[in-house]
């Protein structure tokens, strides 16, 4: 019997281990990496993700502003379409201001005013309040003669015009039943209106237009609680008394007191330097009266009070990441790298890496990668 050369029992036994070895390497690879699927290719290779550094719409690194991808292009007024791309300033006589809108810059009027003339230089140049010919809107004319009051055109019930202006003749001492008919002391001794007799004016009392009428009433803040109008007039002061707080027979309930004409501290609530507060969770008042939650109060998070004790919590978006109250939530957790999404995901800083909408941007890479 041949033997067979020793050269080739040692290259058949080679090949079996190698084959060996590459099922058992495809074997650990498959469950060792957490990638699906695999896309195979020549040689052992699977597709992996790599870092995107470029900012997807509409978002920009512009110079001056601090992180990538924080500046919106599509509604940044400093950044308006393109990086430094400010919308005008306005001036106080266009009477508007301008905002960025889809990355275009859009001039927006202030309340009651329009541009009618359609001309740009002179913004909303059009008072929708008072313009009789653009009254509540450009081309909205009203009648000869008509004034255009807030907007629309003639006074509404219970006003008068007099004058370019519209009055309440129903109340108001200058112009009380009428234009210009002043409500004043009458003159006359023999006036009805004297109802106690001539020349007397009862404590606390005033001439007031009432019902399109000038008669002597209380005076505000007071009232006649007792009814006897023309023997101690308006005896209460219904600022302060608790048993008529607002008006006559409004009791406070007990330790309530009667500030203003308003019962104060609600049953609940404890009087705190002036103000009636639920101690229970105010933060300024936690617990008892002076006692502040600590913490930074701002946009991004701030101090809270529950069941007496402060407490602290960060908004949608921010994290305490620090644990440095002083700070309060110094973390934004939308478009910082250190800080992506939570306190302990950190993109690729070296590499340039952006945080957007809390995730590290990520792309298919475009080569694979072998292993």
């Amino acid at each position: 019997m041949s033997r067979r050369p020793a050269s080739r029992v040692i290259l058949l036994l080679s090949v079996g281990a190698s084959s060996l070895v590459l099922q058992a390497s495809c074997a650990r690879s498959t469950e060792d990496v957490p990638y699906e699927p695999f896309t195979f290719v020549s040689e052992r290779t699977f597709r992996d993700y790599c870092i995107e550094t470029r900012c997807p719409a509409p978002f920009a690194t512009c110079p001056g502003e601090r992180g990538l991808c924080t500046v919106n292009l599509e509604s940044d007024i400093d950044h308006c379409g393109a990086c430094d791309t400010p919308c005008p300033q306005p001036t106080a006589k266009m009477h508007g201001s301008y905002v960025c809108s889809e990355g275009a810059c859009h001039f927006a009027c202030a309340p009651l005013y329009a541009d009618c003339n359609g001309v740009a230089e002179d913004g909303c140049e059009t008072s929708t309040d008072s313009d009789p010919l653009n009254c509540g809107g450009c081309g909205i004319a009203c009648d000869e003669g008509v004034i255009c009051w807030r907007g629309a055109c003639g006074c509404p019930n219970g006003f008068l015009q007099c004058g370019d202006d519209c009055k309440n003749i129903q109340t108001d001492n200058d112009h009380c039943g009428a234009c210009n008919s002043v409500c004043e002391e009458p003159e006359s001794d023999s006036d009805p209106r004297w109802t106690c007799g001539p020349g007397v004016t009862p404590a606390n009392t005033k001439w007031q237009c009432a019902s399109a009428a000038c008669t002597l009433q209380c005076k505000p803040g007071f009232g006649d609680c007792n009814d006897q109008f023309c023997g101690d007039g308006c005896e209460v002061d219904l600022r302060t008394d608790p048993r008529n707080c607002g008006a006559c027979g409004n009791a406070c309930a007990p330790g309530q007191t009667c500030n203003r004409g308003t019962c104060e501290c609600p049953e609940g609530t404890t009087r705190c330097f002036g103000i009636c507060v639920d101690v229970s969770n105010d933060p300024g008042n936690c617990g008892e009266c002076g006692t502040t939650c600590p913490g930074p109060s701002n946009g991004k998070g701030g101090p809270t009070c529950e069941g007496g004790k402060c407490g602290y919590v960060c908004y949608p978006g921010f994290a305490d990441c620090d644990g440095y109250l002083f700070n309060g939530c110094e973390a934004n957790l939308n478009t910082s790298q250190r800080t992506c999404g939570s306190c302990d995901v950190e993109c690729d800083i070296a590499g340039g890496q952006p945080c957007v909408g809390g995730k590290c941007l990520t792309k298919p890479c475009e080569e694979p990668i072998v292993r």
